[in-house]
């Protein structure tokens, strides 16, 4: 996983579906999204990626989710 760059689509792909169900879906705070999205990639990718670089991803993509529902409900 750690080529970002090809996996990116599958990873966003993995992170939304993560990020829109159960408790996440109407969640804004990104310590919640991130640990959703967190648990559904270690899922997919296990021991084929640090750690930091799977948090990493999972922080941004979680930081992009919680400003966009921030945004809808203002």
């Amino acid at each position: 996983m750690c080529d970002l760059a090809s996996e990116k689509q599958r990873i966003d792909s993995i992170l939304a579906s993560a990020m829109n169900r159960g408790p996440a879906r109407f969640s804004a705070d990104e310590v919640e999204l991130t640990g959703h999205g967190l648990a559904a990639l270690r899922g997919h990718y296990a021991d084929t990626c640090p750690d930091e670089c799977m948090r990493k991803r999972c922080e941004e993509y979680a930081a992009f989710v919680a400003r966009s529902r921030r945004a809808r409900c203002a």
